[in-house]
């Protein structure tokens, strides 16, 4: 009973205060410029600085930024999609990096449709060739800008399915200016393809339905890795390293702060501050010595 008491005493003051000692260690957080990573992201920053550390945040694609991982530049990396998406820029750094820490599970890109286009007509990515559906359907595909790999895999489907001789284009557009479009799309119940991801904001509603891939370009899931170099562990105190090997997430949880901050207009670290006092047990796990 005394246990619980303090693991809970612990857990509010971790969430509500900072540490009382300065700390002179800064810690480089690198992610990827996605909404899901920069949700990610922002639960380590809160992790590292109720810890005591200074944390700084960089951004930018996977391979500069496992480059500056290998040189010390950033002390942590948010995140590599391993074996498939992230494979031809890890493949490099495989023997110089470590990876930390498995912190999610089904990590994907996919096609998915509206729920409200009927399954019986359009059930996989072949269909869209099929000639009624080209007649009622956008055969422009827009894509968010931010998240470069789905962008490519995208261009990589409409080769495969041929859906570029049956006239389908891509577009990419900045963030708010493609959920924007997605919504409009939604609300006038128009049939249109975009590509996603889960962990994706819309994961929190049921608005969409994946189309199968039966051509398996898409490849299988992925997990999420927190990536760090030789000298990751050495920085950062012993304690604190094991909290991070213990930072289990969900697709659905990642999903989740996102939405938040879309929905309130919040960055992300309100977000996911929000999100870990709304999962205290969650939390208590993770900074429990247990």
């Amino acid at each position: 009973m005394f246990k619980h008491v303090v693991s809970k005493l612990l857990l509010i003051l971790f969430l509500t205060t900072g540490s009382q000692f300065a700390s002179a260690v800064s810690i480089k957080i690198g992610f990827n410029d996605t909404a899901y990573d920069e949700a990610t992201a922002a639960l380590f920053k809160i992790v590292f600085e109720r810890s005591g550390y200074n944390v700084n945040q960089i951004k930018g694609d996977p391979g500069p930024l496992l480059d500056m991982l290998e040189q010390g530049e950033i002390d942590v990396y948010v995140t590599a999609w391993l074996p498939n998406t992230h494979a031809s820029e890890f493949v490099d750094f495989e023997d110089t990096l470590k990876l930390i820490t498995p912190l999610y599970d089904g990590a994907q890109s996919y096609f998915a449709v509206p729920r409200y286009i009927p399954k019986k007509h359009l059930a996989t990515i072949d269909d869209l060739a099929k000639a009624d559906i080209k007649e009622k359907i956008d055969s422009a595909i827009v894509t968010d800008k931010r998240t470069r790999a789905t962008s490519k895999q995208t261009e990589d489907v409409l080769s495969a399915y041929g859906l570029n001789e049956s006239g389908y284009t891509v577009e990419a557009l900045e963030s708010a200016e493609w959920l924007a479009a997605i919504e409009s799309k939604l609300e006038e119940k128009q049939w249109f393809v975009i590509p996603l991801t889960k962990p994706h904001l819309f994961d929190t509603t049921k608005k969409f339905r994946r189309l199968k891939d039966t051509k398996n370009v898409f490849k299988v899931k992925d997990t999420a890795w927190l990536v760090g170099n030789k000298k990751t562990s050495k920085k950062i105190a012993d304690h604190i390293y094991q909290i991070l090997t213990k930072m289990e997430l969900s697709t659905q949880w990642i999903a989740e702060i996102e939405r938040m901050a879309h929905d309130e207009n919040w960055p992300y670290y309100v977000a996911a501050r929000v999100w870990m006092a709304e999962h205290p047990y969650t939390v208590e796990y993770w900074i429990s010595g247990e």
